[in-house]
């Protein structure tokens, strides 16, 4: 994709994870084009990079809607994290920076804003999503990396509907700084213990808060 493609494509992917674009909502490209400032063809391509990851369903001449969050898709999202997530944390244990690893575990036990706000939540779900992406980054498996961004997207996305109705994080920022410290101690059976341990905690938030079946 060129650069207004890959503009679209993060934009609007960004605005399924975050839920401005709700499961099972229209895709209006009249009204992205306006709001991106680009042509159809970038919104286009844009669409069908998205179908391919699961975030939209195309339907031939009828339109696009964004992708359902339903049990077949916790299943699917966690299925792919526990048989890799762990595996890869593992292998990358002694590559991960120090010096981030110290600012990342600073900030989980540090927040600056009230646990009864939002702001708390939002601060948290960022922290969340910088220490999976990070760790992924350091993959020397391209083809792995690759199908494990998309997975990471789609994660984020279920993090974000599930903490509208957990409001109970500490479980989940201990579990963070657990593995943090794993790493730190350059501990690869620990990093992959504390790995699979947490997202088995993901998994079951996940479809315990998914009470309707549907989000």
């Amino acid at each position: 994709m060129n650069s207004k493609s890959d503009h679209a494509y993060n934009e609007i992917k960004n605005k399924i994870i975050q839920g401005g674009l709700a499961p099972l909502s229209d895709i209006v490209e009249e009204r992205l084009q306006e709001e991106l400032q680009v042509s159809r063809t970038p919104i286009r391509e844009a669409i069908q990079k998205l179908s391919k990851e699961g975030f939209v369903y195309i339907y031939a001449r009828k339109g696009t809607i964004v992708s359902a969050i339903n049990v077949e898709t916790i299943h699917s999202v966690y299925q792919a994290r526990m048989l890799n997530e762990p595996y890869l944390s593992k292998e990358v244990c002694y590559d991960v920076s120090e010096e981030w690893l110290l600012h990342m575990k600073e900030q989980l036990e540090n927040s600056p804003f009230d646990p009864s706000g939002m702001g708390y939540r939002d601060y948290y779900m960022a922290l969340d999503y910088e220490l999976h992406s990070t760790i992924l980054s350091y993959c020397k498996n391209q083809f792995l990396k690759d199908a494990l961004r998309v997975v990471n997207d789609h994660s984020q996305r279920l993090r974000l509907r599930t903490s509208r109705y957990n409001e109970d994080l500490e479980l989940s920022i201990k579990e963070h700084i657990a593995i943090v410290d794993a790493f730190l101690a350059r501990d690869p059976e620990r990093v992959e213990q504390v790995t699979r341990t947490h997202v088995i905690s993901s998994r079951q938030d996940a479809f315990k808060y998914n009470t309707d079946g549907l989000f």
